[in-house]
């Protein structure tokens, strides 16, 4: 799929963000404004490689950012893509504050025809570790306003990202228990559970976020083990080698990372579900090698 970065802005100052303070400071013009976001868009569907992206990269399109949301055209480039791409899936990042505008989301949901997903950075259930996270105060009740908006006249799917590393991850079962028992009357969420990678503000941010990949999975085989087995909703592990997980659990593992930001190092050459695991993400394996993990 493709990486479409919509907008270099954002609302929130999240402790993990993979996104550069350079990245977000540099200028909007000429890179990310209505204009320039048509022409590489043509490009795109003209065949060249303009965006990031792995496998499936004409399937379907992810638009990402900073906060697309916030974008000044947002609207105009969503009805722009949906119309020039209209049956590709699409899966929109954010925050979900703007949605707490319900004028807001009414003039979304007009355009953005289906196959569409709205993908939810959600942190924590606890007001105060999320907005630690997020760095925004009032970030909490707008993202929750946001969502619910959302549920109530938003006929596509529903993603929930949470991104684990120190500050939340013991909070993650009651997080998802959260999510689960607030919006149990609707059928069109799932929710993806992601161990964060070392990259722009979270490498800045690395002692205070810092959380081993096998401490991670530790935790979530000992505490989410039978919430994820008997759910009815869908709950998906990102970035997690399979050796580390129960083998219950390790059909919940996806391989989403593209190829150049994953490696497989020698112990998975020796490993019987190479083909079927991400193993490792790069950055991960420059910071802590590859001590975790072993061939299965």
């Amino acid at each position: 799929m493709p990486d479409i970065c919509l907008w270099n802005k954002c609302n929130n100052r999240c402790i993990m963000c993979t996104n550069s303070e350079e990245f977000s400071n540099s200028n909007s013009v000429g890179s990310y404004d209505l204009k320039t976001q048509i022409k590489k868009f043509e490009m795109f569907l003209n065949g060249k490689k303009v965006f990031k992206g792995g496998s499936g990269y004409n399937s379907y399109i992810n638009i990402t950012g900073g906060e697309p949301t916030i974008h000044p055209c947002f609207f105009e480039l969503i009805g722009y893509i949906r119309k020039r791409a209209p049956d590709m899936p699409i899966t929109l990042l954010t925050n979900a504050r703007m949605f707490s505008k319900i004028a807001f989301t009414q003039k979304f949901i007009k355009l953005a025809k289906l196959p569409f997903t709205v993908a939810i950075n959600f942190p924590s259930y606890k007001k105060s570790t999320f907005e630690k996270i997020t760095n925004i105060k009032g970030s909490y009740k707008e993202t929750l306003k946001g969502i619910d908006n959302l549920f109530k006249i938003f006929n596509g799917r529903i993603e929930f990202r949470i991104v684990i590393h120190k500050l939340n991850i013991y909070e993650l079962k009651k997080t998802v228990e959260f999510l689960l028992k607030r919006y149990k009357n609707y059928y069109n969420f799932y929710i993806v559970i992601i161990h964060y990678e070392i990259e722009g503000m979270s490498d800045i941010n690395n002692k205070l976020i810092e959380l081993k990949i096998k401490d991670s999975a530790k935790y979530i085989n000992k505490n989410l083990k039978y919430l994820i087995k008997k759910s009815n909703v869908e709950i998906r592990l990102y970035h997690y080698p399979l050796c580390l997980l129960n083998k219950d659990l390790r059909k919940h593992a996806w391989i989403t990372l593209p190829s150049y930001d994953r490696i497989y190092t020698k112990k998975c050459e020796r490993c019987s579900l190479r083909d079927k695991c991400l193993g490792l993400m790069k950055s991960y394996y420059k910071r802590y090698n590859d001590y975790e993990i072993k061939p299965l």
